[in-house]
């Protein structure tokens, strides 16, 4: 990190890589609602797990730690993908 950089608590330095016990592309993930408004209000870049198993295990740990808030596990349902077209040479 250069001398002047503030480190920005909460960003990941490089969000291609995975945090520890993460697994990008796994689809699960353990978001809490808002108290008053009750929506989701995701980070940038929402902490992924490898099953609905893993993530319902975080939103119970969550929920134990933190009482009276709510916590729900999101899974991917569909993923779609239009190939880009490639200029002609």
């Amino acid at each position: 990190m250069a001398k002047n950089a503030k480190q920005r608590h909460g960003w990941l330095r490089d969000p291609r890589k995975e945090r520890p016990g993460e697994t990008i592309g796994g689809g699960w993930f353990v978001f809490r609602r808002g108290d008053g408004t009750r929506r989701i209000r995701p980070s940038i870049y929402p902490f992924e797990y490898g099953s609905h198993d893993a993530a319902a295990e975080q939103a119970g740990k969550l929920a134990r730690s933190n009482p009276g808030l709510v916590f729900i596990v999101v899974g991917q349902s569909d993923a779609f993908l239009v190939p880009a077209q490639q200029e002609a040479a």
